[in-house]
């Protein structure tokens, strides 16, 4: 009865708080306390004390979000952290939080309506904490797992859901996140609001929009140099990364290397600050857009605003500048949620002279509302968003160049603009595929067994169920396995290392086996394995290792001969490719168990690490753990000269040892 009555007491408190905030009319202060009284007696108290934000993270397709029950996105206190905001492609943080391809800082929504001639207004995003005062939760953010569409009443791979109750508007919104991971799916997240009104007398000329503080990546963590362009066949804005400018003159800011001189930092490539760099990848090469695809009859407006009203560093007209809760009136949420941006691209606004166009816009928030409605006692409805992201082929994002950079500008929007329409095709057909592949053959990053041994990596995963039937052909149609490899990153680009008919599979208890032996000590490497059927559907390919597998060599038997490190010197980059390897040092040639010390020339002791894998190679740190070149003072190496000593500690051969030189030139 204690909780029983603490309950009844805290729930009591928030509404008449509530009512003292945002409406001191006697017929809400009833009407909360029969919610109240109802909520009691539906629900166990232990289930309302349950409920609070929380957070799920979507990631069976390539576009990765980490969702809130607040309707927020990644994390409410930073904008580099562990989850994530629209990652494109998405994969796990590291130790490096900040390796990630997010496009966006923030995200959330606002509303506004009118209930007995008083006008109600909210919104959130992620650069903020929910008060108590104006939202609590109702339903945690919980996630349903269907992989490979198990049930197809579930009508996605994951399904995330959650719901919060908002006080004066008096609604509670409730979203339904739903991701796939088939090859045509993958590239989009589409959301289901529900907005359900919750008091006895009816809500008019009601809005609702999703907001986004777009910001191109966080890996590259270049700002305020967004643009969008007009697509009228499709009506809608799209984002995509620019040249940076000076703010006071508007200036674009030079860059001297690479394909800075011709094409500045668009989409950010790696080369523009470095002479002969030997990375030239593009690190924010998407574009990005958000469609609705049922506004429940309601219009849809698109706006466009600026950055800068943010801190009121604009002159721009109100319904250009984003509205803040708690200082704006309601009637200016309205305004700007019902403003139209002009139907042009920022380079045509800026050309036009009028509304859009100007350096405020270069990091846009963008606003996509829906309405009016009027909502009657109880009354609830849906409106569908897609979050959809589209890039040019992989290969050539990590290749680079003047040429790929050319081309990226037209091969990005055309897959975006593909990934829109198959959104759109999937919510047609009542988020069902047409075509189902076979399922994959394992479940998430990571989830491949990749063992090292001397000269290869052996490669390992279940076999597909013998009694495994397509969901709607009826029939056993799976016909194989494809395994790709990629020695850049864990999302490529892909090349396909081998097609394995499924009556070519090596099968021993259930585990299908297959040994990658053309590899190099030297190199890391990264699979992921898809399963196809006899029409060519092929499953999505979401279970590439995180981290690289590099080969092992055999120990070293005639220890302390021919041992050495690559590369040596160290100039600059360790001449690998992958991803944040440029700074990894092998030790080749090892005994089995090993301890390895790096000294100053002067003999200073710099790092030391033990090699007990029984094989006969080890590296400086790992990617793992960020710790290539790292001294034992967890600092970077500095450029000069260092004598290295490996001292044996296998049985029998202790005090056998080899000293060595290297250089490393940075």
């Amino acid at each position: 009865m204690r909780i029983f009555s603490w309950g009844i007491r805290s729930l009591v408190l928030i509404g008449s708080e509530g009512t003292k905030q945002r409406d001191a009319n006697k017929e809400a202060t009833i009407y909360r306390y029969w919610i109240v009284v109802l909520l009691i007696l539906i629900l166990p108290s232990s289930q309302l004390l349950a409920q609070g934000w929380s957070k799920q993270t979507m990631n069976r397709g390539k576009l990765w979000a980490t969702l809130h029950n607040s309707l927020q996105y990644g994390d409410p206190t930073e904008i580099v952290n562990v989850y994530h905001g629209l990652d494109y492609p998405g994969y796990s943080k590291g130790p490096d939080i900040q390796d990630a391809l997010n496009y966006i800082g923030a995200g959330g929504y606002a509303l506004y309506g009118v209930r007995n001639s008083v006008e109600h207004a909210y919104s959130l995003d992620t650069r903020y904490f929910p008060s108590g005062v104006d939202v609590f939760p109702v339903e945690e953010m919980l996630m349903t797992t269907n992989y490979n569409l198990a049930d197809l009443a579930l009508k996605g791979e994951q399904i995330a859901a959650g719901s919060h109750y908002v006080y004066g508007a008096e609604v509670e919104i409730r979203r339904t996140s739903r991701v796939w991971s088939y090859p045509k799916y993958d590239d989009f997240i589409i959301h289901e609001v529900e907005i359900t009104n919750k008091k006895f007398s009816n809500i008019t000329d009601f809005y609702f929009g999703m907001r986004y503080s777009l910001l191109f990546t966080v890996r590259s963590m270049s700002q305020k140099d967004e643009k969008y362009g007009w697509d009228e066949d499709h009506n809608l804005f799209y984002f995509y990364d620019d040249w940076s400018f000076n703010w006071e003159n508007e200036s674009p800011v030079q860059f001297n290397f690479g394909v800075g001189p011709d094409m500045g930092d668009i989409a950010d490539s790696r080369d523009i600050e470095e002479l002969n760099s030997k990375e030239h990848e593009f690190d924010a090469p998407g574009y990005l857009t958000v469609v609705v695809l049922d506004s429940a009859g309601g219009n849809v407006y698109q706006n466009i605003l600026e950055y800068g009203s943010k801190s009121g560093e604009t002159n721009a007209p109100d319904e250009d500048r984003i509205f803040i809760h708690t200082v704006d009136e309601p009637a200016r949420f309205k305004q700007v949620m019902t403003h139209q941006q002009p139907r042009m691209s920022w380079d045509e606004a800026n050309e036009a002279g009028g509304e859009g166009g100007t350096k405020y816009e270069r990091s846009p928030i963008y606003l996509l509302s829906v309405g009016p409605f009027t909502l009657t006692p109880f009354q609830k409805i849906k409106l569908v968003y897609a979050e959809v992201m589209g890039e040019m082929d992989r290969a050539k994002i990590v290749a680079g160049g003047l040429d790929n950079l050319i081309d990226l500008q037209s091969e990005s929007l055309d897959s975006l603009l593909k990934n829109v329409e198959s959104a759109q095709q999937l919510y047609a057909q009542d988020l069902q595929p047409e075509t189902h592949p076979p399922p994959t053959p394992t479940n998430g990053e990571s989830s491949l067994t990749i063992t090292s041994q001397p000269g290869n990596l052996m490669i390992e995963w279940p076999e597909i169920p013998a009694d495994y039937t397509d969901p709607v052909l009826g029939v056993n149609d799976f016909e194989g396995y494809r395994i790709y490899r990629s020695t850049y990153f864990t999302i490529g680009p892909w090349e396909l290392l081998i097609d394995i008919p499924k009556t070519a599979a090596s099968v021993s208890d259930g585990i299908v086996k297959y040994v990658d032996e053309d590899v190099s000590a030297s190199i890391g490497y990264y699979y992921t394995v898809t399963s196809y059927d006899s029409d060519g559907n092929e499953s999505g390919a979401v279970n590439n290792n995180r981290f690289p597998e590099y080969p092992t060599l055999s120990k070293n038997e005639d220890f302390p001969k021919d041992v050495y490190v690559v590369p040596n010197p160290f100039r600059q980059h360790s001449g690998l490719y992958g991803s944040g390897e440029r700074y990894r040092i092998q030790f080749l040639g090892l005994p089995g168990q090993a301890r390895i010390k790096i000294f100053t020339v002067s003999g200073e002791l710099v790092q030391e690490m033990e090699h007990n894998d029984g094989t006969g190679s080890a590296a400086w740190g790992s990617i793992a753990n960020m710790d290539y070149q790292l001294t034992k003072w967890a600092l970077g190496i500095a450029p000069g000269f260092y004598i290295y000593s490996i001292e044996s500690m296998v049985s029998g051969h202790e005090g056998e040892s080899f000293i060595g030189k290297m250089a490393i030139i940075k």
